[in-house]
């Protein structure tokens, strides 16, 4: 029914990264949401440390593979990491968007953009098929979720109508058993899920914001998400700048295979969660075979390699180490507690320490940016 299996996507974090992320609205030393720290809970098939020495450090790196660039005064222009009220308002209605209530609207036509609950039987010849029926579905008309035709034939119907869809399955549908066939889906549209984000108040604010995340006041918030988003695009400039000033040896592929691997191992576990195996994966999005998938990733992963020599190598000049020390602040001050033996068990103390040296490379590096206009 639905065009594609599998919607599932492929992440890979570059050492600038921290667990926390400096890609998010918060910056290295601001704590993590309640649904960051729950990622933790559930144990973890996927071996983070493959490649990793105890420390953290990249096994393998004696110093040779990376000549480091002069990043004792790295130069960026104002308007590059500059933050518009656009991106202010971007980051706060993505926070308010957890707040949301949904109501179930049942006296008014579906229009395109609605969410709809459904229910549906789809048929070839009045005999009903395997995979095309549902109950509860919510479908996001206009979405292009299911075949082409179907979300269109159920705009100016009424929740509690039982709608009669015909549609043609395309020639190349990824069933051959549906492919270039005429069904009729009989679908009864249960209600439209409207969504409503709360008014942004001082009083919302201190209510549900200031444990998890900090802000005081409507003001405070915008001026930290601006700040933060600032310090965001300083991390990631210098991250650039220094891959980009290196000095590199050929890396191994051995090196760069190993984050391959691990970034195969999060796929498959990824999608096992989901009921889905990788050949699935593969088929859906069009990769031959595994080995299409690594070479499609690979400078990805090289890249990553890259980075975790640079920041192994300024580690090493700037005497920085994922001592128990540091690890401990780490994440006192990202995640809000002292105790983080569950992250040690999901993730492995070796991609802990990695993720902890990381983040104090990125802010050294930081610290050496000057703003100029």
């Amino acid at each position: 029914m639905k065009k594609k299996v599998i919607a599932a996507s492929l992440t890979l974090a570059l050492a600038a990264v921290t667990m926390a992320g400096c890609g998010n609205s918060k910056s290295a030393e601001e704590s993590t949401t309640e649904a960051q720290s729950e990622t933790v809970v559930a144990s973890s098939s996927v071996d983070y440390s493959q490649g990793l020495n105890e420390d953290g450090t990249l096994e393998g790196d004696d110093g040779s593979l990376v000549t480091l660039c002069d990043y004792s005064s790295i130069d960026v222009s104002a308007d590059e990491i500059s933050v518009t009220s656009d991106e202010v308002q971007e980051e706060i209605d993505s926070i308010l968007e957890n707040y949301e209530t949904t109501s179930e609207v049942t006296d008014r036509e579906v229009e395109d953009g609605d969410v709809v609950n459904i229910d549906y039987v789809g048929t070839l010849d009045g005999e009903e098929f395997d995979g095309g029926s549902a109950e509860g579905y919510d479908l996001t008309i206009g979405s292009g979720t299911f075949v082409e035709g179907f979300e269109d034939q159920l705009i100016g119907h009424t929740p509690g109508e039982t709608v009669e869809v015909n549609i043609t399955f395309p020639d190349d549908y990824s069933s051959e058993d549906l492919a270039g066939q005429d069904a009729v889906f009989t679908t009864t549209i249960n209600y439209i899920s409207e969504t409503e984000a709360p008014e942004l108040t001082d009083d919302f604010v201190t209510e549900n914001l200031t444990d998890s995340y900090g802000y005081t006041s409507v003001k405070n918030m915008k001026k930290q998400i601006r700040k933060s988003l600032k310090n965001n695009k300083i991390y990631n400039y210098v991250w650039e700048y220094m891959l980009e000033n290196c000095e590199f040896e050929e890396i191994p592929e051995d090196m760069v295979n190993t984050q391959l691997d691990v970034m195969i191992d999060q796929l498959e576990y990824s999608l096992s969660s989901q009921g889905y195996t990788l050949d699935t994966y593969l088929s859906s999005y069009g990769y031959e075979d595994e080995d299409a998938l690594r070479d499609a990733y690979y400078s990805s992963c090289e890249e990553m390699v890259k980075s975790y020599l640079i920041a192994d190598a300024v580690a090493a000049e700037l005497g920085l180490e994922a001592d128990d020390e540091t690890v401990s602040d780490y994440f006192s001050s990202n995640y809000g507690t002292d105790d983080y033996s569950d992250y040690i068990s999901y993730y492995s103390a070796a991609y802990v320490n990695r993720s902890v040296l990381n983040n104090s490379v990125t802010l050294a590096l930081a610290d050496n940016v000057v703003e100029t206009e």
